[in-house]
């Protein structure tokens, strides 16, 4: 598939060689030479200095017979402008980054202006997963499949929980009684699909998957020590945080924000009258005792600088607090901090690349099987995806015990359009029109079938 890519920058490198890696024929186009000459030195794609705003640039990149153009550049005046051009031009398909709150809550009119199929926020979907984050105390992740109605949650098994030496055959009863199934096992470093003779233990993370009453009960069952939380510290005032904040007191919390820039602390204190808004220095020891940083249930570092926000959760770890997230886009450098080890961490340029590669996969399946959802997890060597079956495929009406599933594949839960979401067991089926999520460490499927060896 020909893809024109417009943004060079941290998004826009990600995506370019997430797509890169999918086997597309890419274009970049930025302004900046060397942002793009970067870009070029790492990623077999072709480049292209120019304006998204201007025609001929446009027209030299070929945008009359692109499958697919994604404007990401910083400016969404230029994405805007340079989505309009796109399309007039001939491109078959669009996808556009807005980041600003006056331009997304406008996002349907934008959407039918722009001709574009999916208007992308990266920092609004990274503010919808932190929130659910906030609401299980002990949870490292959470996230929603099904419209909000069945979540992933990711968790470490305590050392008096019931799992705790069990295999995963002994625990059919268990996970029938919460309606919910293991999905992921990271023991260790060790990351593997799960099957019946595999041990768990103390230490080990997990991913479990179903309903969300069902995983608010084995939550509150497995957690016993969990505690809710109420007051949440949040330093950084940027995009992400002000959707965040309002997300937040619009479900009770108390929220307190710090920034150094006095501006923006004005801003956030204008936009939500009932947060507490500080202008200070976030990363100050001092500081973060002066405000009493031991009183809050969670602290999140949402600065626009990485080592900002690493040194920030250290500090917040010294200080004793259990519930602590970062943003940190550059992910390499969570290896040589050890900051994995403090809780959670997160890149929204992850959220915006996962959802231009689930369209893009779903595009090139000519059979009109779609991926509807898509996420990376455990340093990307893990893929949870959602599928939609479609008529002719080899794994409907047949119980999935009689399939020749691969080793690295899962099937977590089927959406048969009921109520009630179906939690697999050897004996479920798949039907025409269901939705299937399946976890996997295959990084190229694009159909339901490939689950099959």
């Amino acid at each position: 598939m020909k893809i024109i890519i417009l943004g060079a920058g941290k998004v826009g490198s990600f995506v370019t060689e997430d797509l890169s890696n999918e086997g597309h024929d890419i274009i970049v186009i930025d302004q900046e030479k060397e942002v793009l000459g970067n870009l070029l030195a790492s990623n077999d794609v072709m480049g292209l200095v120019g304006d998204g705003r201007d025609v001929e640039a446009l027209v030299e990149a070929g945008v009359g017979d692109a499958d697919l153009f994604i404007a990401i550049s910083q400016s969404d005046d230029v994405n805007l402008i340079a989505s309009i051009f796109a399309k007039n031009l001939g491109a078959k398909n669009i996808i556009t980054r807005l980041r600003e709150p006056r331009y997304v809550k406008h996002r349907k009119f934008i959407a039918d202006v722009s001709h574009a199929m999916s208007i992308i926020n990266p920092e609004y979907i990274a503010a919808k997963d932190l929130q659910r984050s906030l609401k299980y105390s002990h949870a490292l992740n959470v996230e929603s499949f099904f419209k909000d109605r069945a979540i992933m949650m990711e968790l470490v098994i305590d050392e008096d929980s019931i799992l705790d030496g069990k295999k995963i055959s002994e625990l059919a009863s268990y996970s029938e009684n919460y309606h919910t199934l293991i999905g992921i096992i990271n023991s260790g470093g060790d990351i593997k699909i799960p099957h019946g003779d595999d041990v768990l233990k103390s230490g080990d993370k997990i991913y479990l998957f179903g309903e969300k009453d069902s995983i608010d009960n084995f939550y509150k069952n497995e957690q016993k020590d969990a505690y809710d939380i109420k007051d949440v510290l949040i330093i950084g005032a940027g995009n992400l945080s002000k959707y965040l904040v309002g997300l937040l007191l619009e479900r009770g919390f108390k929220v307190t924000v710090v920034d150094i820039d006095r501006n923006k602390a004005e801003e956030m204190s204008e936009m939500h009258e009932g947060a507490i808004v500080i202008s200070a220095d976030g990363t100050s020891p001092e500081m973060l005792e002066e405000i009493r940083i031991n009183d809050f249930d969670a602290v999140l570092a949402l600065t626009g600088i990485d080592e900002e926000n690493i040194l920030i959760a250290l500090l917040a770890q010294k200080f004793g607090l259990e519930k602590i997230i970062a943003k940190v886009n550059r992910t390499k450098l969570l290896k040589m901090t050890g900051i994995l080890d403090i809780d959670t961490t997160f890149a929204p340029k992850m959220a915006a690349s996962d959802v231009i590669n689930r369209y893009a996969r779903s595009k090139v399946n000519a059979r009109g099987e779609s991926i509807s959802s898509l996420y990376r997890l455990e340093d990307e060597k893990v893929e949870v995806i959602e599928f939609k079956a479609i008529e002719h495929s080899r794994i409907l009406d047949t119980p999935l015990k009689d399939l020749s599933i691969r080793d690295d594949s899962l099937v977590l839960a089927i959406d048969h359009g009921e109520v009630e979401i179906e939690i697999p067991n050897g004996f479920s089926k798949i039907n025409i029109g269901d939705s299937v999520i399946v976890a996997t460490t295959n990084h190229s499927f694009k159909v339901l079938d490939d689950i099959l060896e």
